[in-house]
């Protein structure tokens, strides 16, 4: 489009900053895990287990969580990753899961060391139905099962409901009564989870958005006075 009115443009271009689209930008965090006590343990081998549930369920693929950065702390992907619906990578690679389904998980086995730690971006728009979509994270032994948690439900160690005002994350240490099928109790912590990268607050947007426009209104006036 050819706009020959400068002062036009000024407030189209205003008003495409001030009301974006609903794509929101990612959030980064973070996430490390102590796997010092996995390091020999008869239950393995382990494996990394991510699953992402479309909130909507009907796979509206609206929102993506991807891990990189993988670091086993001394450990080693050991390959063979499994993938089912909206997932792809691998712990080498880094991984992306989008919610192109009603349900997507990723998993794969490592050698752990002293811990595990990883990047993990989300993006954060809303469910129209209001049930956000959801990621969790747990480790599998060598049966398969997750090891147990104190988590309410599932046995995992983090989980982040995705939505606009940012993710709410849930994160739970092992569960020291409940022993995996080979083995002793593991005793593992709940996984600390850090900020990289905030989003400003939208009205933060708006204001240095709308500072920019005026701006640039007023130097267009002077130049043309």
């Amino acid at each position: 489009m050819r706009c020959s009115d400068m002062l036009k443009c000024f407030i189209f271009a205003g008003l495409l900053l001030v009301f974006p689209h609903a794509a929101m930008a990612d959030q980064i965090f973070n996430v490390t895990l102590n796997t010092m006590p996995l390091v020999g343990h008869p239950a393995g081998p382990f494996s990394v287990f991510l699953v992402f549930t479309d909130g909507d369920g009907i796979g509206d693929a609206n929102n993506t969580a991807t891990i990189s950065n993988i670091n086993f702390g001394g450990g080693s992907a050991l390959g063979g990753p499994i993938l089912f619906g909206g997932a792809s990578g691998s712990l080498e690679t880094g991984i992306s899961i989008t919610d192109s389904s009603f349900l997507s998980f990723f998993s794969e086995p490592f050698s752990p060391g002293s811990q595990l730690s990883f990047s993990l971006a989300l993006t954060t728009a809303d469910d129209l139905g209001g049930t956000p979509d959801r990621l969790t994270f747990s480790i599998v032994y060598n049966f398969g099962s997750p090891i147990p948690t104190l988590a309410p439900a599932g046995d995992f160690f983090l989980g982040a409901d995705l939505g606009s005002t940012g993710p709410i994350f849930d994160a739970y240490g092992s569960d020291p009564s409940r022993a995996p099928t080979d083995g002793n109790p593991v005793s593992i912590s709940a996984p600390t989870i850090t900020l990289v990268s905030p989003v400003p607050e939208p009205s933060s947007i708006v204001l240095l958005l709308t500072g920019g426009l005026v701006g640039g209104l007023t130097l267009y006036r002077r130049r043309r006075a």
